[in-house]
């Protein structure tokens, strides 16, 4: 039997209470933990690797990519809001990588959703949310979310019916370089 309560590792209020929702769609509850954890430079997957391997067994933490069509953003996001006029038109995607570690193993599972960088539009939601038009919809994730657009949803779906994206050992020793705050 799955375990249907499990605690997330956020120290944002606001994505709490997304996945929190979106958990609970399924019977699932959620609890925060907030551990400051310190990020590593590196690919997508060895950052939500590195970041699980720093918690308790069973610590759900989650990491969001965006993937510009001509541009190497992956884990910078907050470069491209820096960097925005230059990309507007390109295509994009968004993934949110949803893991936990037990023993010394890591399973993560994903969630994408293609769109288009776009001018900002909207005044809700977080990070790039004003500027990602979704591929089928008219509206930035600022200005509408709905599930089916919504790359943390994914990622819960993802997990709790076990559609497993990876697995890869725990990074406990990091050498490379580090996220910059």
């Amino acid at each position: 039997m799955r375990e249907l309560h499990w605690k997330l590792n956020t120290s944002n209020l606001g994505k709490f209470e997304e996945f929190k929702r979106l958990f609970a769609l399924h019977d699932y509850t959620l609890e925060t933990t907030h551990v400051d954890l310190k990020e590593i430079d590196a690919d997508p997957l060895s950052v939500i690797a590195h970041k699980v391997s720093q918690l308790e067994e069973n610590t759900l933490v989650d990491d969001t990519s965006l993937e510009v069509d001509e541009a190497a953003i992956g884990i910078h996001v907050r470069w491209l809001l820096d960097h925005l006029p230059e990309y507007v038109g390109h295509k994009a995607l968004w993934n949110v990588l949803l893991a936990f570690r037990k023993n010394d193993q890591v399973f993560i599972y994903k969630g994408s959703i293609a769109g288009m960088i776009v001018e900002p539009k909207g005044t809700s939601g977080f990070g790039f949310d004003p500027v990602f038009l979704p591929d089928g919809s008219t509206k930035t994730l600022a200005q509408s979310k709905p599930d089916h657009f919504n790359a943390r949803a994914k990622a819960v779906e993802a997990f709790v019916n076990n559609e497993l994206w990876k697995t890869c050992p725990v990074i406990k020793l990091w050498t490379g370089p580090w996220q910059k705050d």
